[in-house]
Order: structure tokens, then sequence, then C-alpha cells
């Protein structure tokens, strides 16, 4: 059985399994794990129903999910996208929260193995990761979420002996789409960003600091602009539907902590050549 193992997984020589990838494939079934449970707070949380009892159930018939009809992303799989009792379809949202957190932790793990900064930003991923597909299905970024991620964002920077920069940080992001706001509404005489908007860049600016809160709003609005014309023009809509702005700056703040390395060498390299 051992040498069927070591032929099928990825070897380091001499028939020894890649440990790493052992690790890496464990937790990415844990993140999947994690990512079936923010499926059920971003279901629940909006409409006020408790993210612990009753146990899963499907939205349009409302059965009880069988323990092996919730296995995540393999369930999904198996079931053909389809409610086992109903058939009806099940959104492709639930294995892709899945797979995403699955792919993030582990990210997280193999960038910083299983410490403070592993927790802290699996926690800031999670918070993203609900928020996003809470605005996305009903336009609402949940202030439980971002109000108390900033006291976490500033704890994390206090932790890492940045607490300046999570502070202004904080203060820049949501300093900035509030502002964004207070014009918006002015000029065009109706409300252009959230007040949930700006607490969640303040949040995200304490977890990244300044001055990566920079990008992260510039990637969110970039990626919010591109695919919002898309939509747009897909769905024939007018330019006055509102387009949730949260799943695009959670975007950035995402990617601005993968791609940190790189983004603080080109902050180098632009204040070189200046």
């Amino acid at each position: 059985m051992s040498r069927f193992l070591c032929r099928l997984l990825p070897t380091q020589g001499k028939g020894k399994i890649d440990l790493n990838f052992l690790y890496s494939l464990w937790f990415f079934f844990l993140g999947a794990a994690i990512g079936s449970f923010l499926n059920v707070v971003i279901y629940r949380m909006p409409r006020e129903l408790s993210i612990i009892k009753p146990r899963s159930f499907c939205p349009n018939c409302k059965k009880p999910i069988q323990w092996f009809e919730n296995i995540p992303i393999a369930s999904f799989i198996f079931l053909g996208g389809r409610c086992s009792q109903c058939k009806t379809s099940i959104s492709i949202h639930y294995p892709a929260v899945e797979v995403i957190t699955g792919f993030l932790v582990v990210y997280l793990f193999l960038k910083h193995g299983l410490n403070v900064d592993f927790l802290f930003y699996l926690l800031f991923f999670c918070s993203l990761i609900v928020i996003s597909g809470i605005d996305y299905i009903f336009q609402i970024v949940p202030d439980i979420i971002s109000i108390p991620g900033i006291v976490l964002g500033i704890l994390f920077q206090i932790i890492k002996g940045n607490f300046v920069s999570g502070i202004v940080g904080m203060l820049f992001g949501g300093g900035l789409i509030l502002l964004i706001r207070i014009i918006g509404g002015r000029v065009y005489k109706k409300e252009v960003m959230g007040l949930g908007d700006v607490f969640l860049t303040a949040m995200i600016g304490a977890f990244v600091g300044f001055p990566l809160v920079i990008p992260a709003i510039f990637i969110g609005a970039l990626v919010g602009a591109s695919l919002g014309i898309v939509y747009l023009i897909s769905t024939r809509q007018s330019r006055e539907s509102p387009i949730p702005f949260g799943p695009f700056l959670s975007i950035g703040g995402i990617v601005v902590v993968v791609l940190e390395q790189q983004i603080v060498q080109f902050f180098v390299l632009f204040q070189i050549y200046l």
C-alpha cells in the first residue's frame, strides 16, 4: 500500500513522500471546511438566523442536508450541483467560496507557517470573504464584521510593532472613501458609496497598514470598474444600476497581502526613480 501511495504522491527522492504536499493538501481541505462554514454565515447572518442551529438545510425546500451531502466541494460534484430532495440547482458560489478559502489557507500556511500572522490573516481573509458574499447578494456591508475587524487589524499591527502604520492605514482608507462618499453625494445628489464601504476600507487599512492600503484601494477600484462595465454591458442594465463595491475592495485587500513583497519592491523602485 505504501508503494502505491508513493507512486501517486510527489516525492523528494528515494521514495520519500513530499511532506509539504501532504501538509498543503490537508490545509486545503481545512480551508474548504472553513469556507463551508463561511457559506453558512453568508446565508444566515443577513437573514438574522443562528449560524449554529439548525444544521445545514436546502434554501429552497428547507430539507436538512445529510452529513455525506455536506462534504466541501466533493458533495457539490457528486450531487451534480442539485439538491438531492427538490433537485433545485445549488448556486456555484458555495463551492467557489470553499475552493477560494482552501487555496488562501494553503498560501498562508506555506508563507507563514502556524504563527500569529497565519491566525490574523486567516481572520482577515475570512472576514473579507463573508463581507463580499453578503454585499454581492444583499448589497449590504455588515458593520458587525468590519468594525470589530478594524480593532483586530490594529491589534495585529501592535503585535507586529507597526501601530502607526495601522492607524494611518485605517484613517487613510476609511477617510478617502468617506470623502468620496461626501463629494459624490453632493455632485450626483445620491449615495455613491455606502457607509459600510467606509468601515470596510478602514478595516483593510488597519490590517495592511500604510502605504499598502493605497494599492489595495487602487486594485479594488480598477477591478470594480472593469468588471462593472462588463456586467452592465452583458446584462444590458443602465448605469444607474447599483453595483456592490465590497467584493472589489476585498479583492484589493487580499491581493496586497499575497503580493506584498512585489508591491513593496515597486514602491522602492518608484522612490529611486523619483
